[in-house]
């Protein structure tokens, strides 16, 4: 029987992980109903369609990120070296877990030309991860430099978690961290 209420931000998350095992499109509304234990149509009490709820877990793994994760590229009190590492090693337990990749990498893929909105949310999520790796490069190289070391860690990280899904070897995005790593001009090995 199903569930008669959840909160709002347990149906987020409980979206959150059918939209990354199945995508966008593959995703249906009785589909993120089956995962919660709602009803199809109770979800629209929720949120008007699709989209909407969508955009609200984008929303919501994007706080989740700034508050979870790339906090470590401002925190001070640790070397940037020391940062470095606790992004690389929440990023493996996060993409090493999950054989589906990057949830907003897939999304931003499948929707990008047919949802606009949902495509904004992407881009500021992946605008504060490139911020955040900046801001570490910038202990060492000048704003510029960090910057573009920053797009690029992101670009790698994001390659690394695609490649790791097409030979399904985690080698990938480890190797990846590796490189990250020396670009900050220390050698790091696992």
């Amino acid at each position: 029987m199903p569930k008669q209420k959840i909160s709002e931000k347990e149906l987020i998350w409980a979206s959150l992980k059918v939209f990354r095992e199945r995508g966008y499109h593959n995703t249906s509304m009785a589909d993120i109903g089956a995962a919660c234990g709602l009803n199809k149509g109770s979800i629209y009490h929720y949120f008007p369609g699709k989209e909407e709820l969508m955009k609200a877990v984008i929303l919501e793994m994007h706080e989740h990120y700034k508050q979870k994760v790339f906090i470590y590229a401002y925190d001070e009190r640790l070397e940037p070296m020391e940062r470095l590492k606790r992004l690389g090693e929440f990023s493996e337990k996060i993409f090493l877990s999950s054989n589906n990749g990057c949830l907003m990498g897939n999304i931003a893929l499948e929707t990008n030309s047919v949802l606009p909105e949902v495509s904004l949310l992407i881009k500021a999520f992946f605008s504060d991860w490139i911020a955040a790796m900046a801001h570490v490069f910038s202990k060492k190289y000048d704003e510029q430099k960090a910057l573009a070391l920053g797009k690029e860690s992101v670009a790698e990280i994001e390659g690394a978690v695609m490649m790791m899904r097409i030979f399904e070897e985690q080698d990938y995005l480890k190797r990846a961290h590796q490189r990250i790593y020396q670009k900050y001009g220390v050698s790091e090995t696992c």
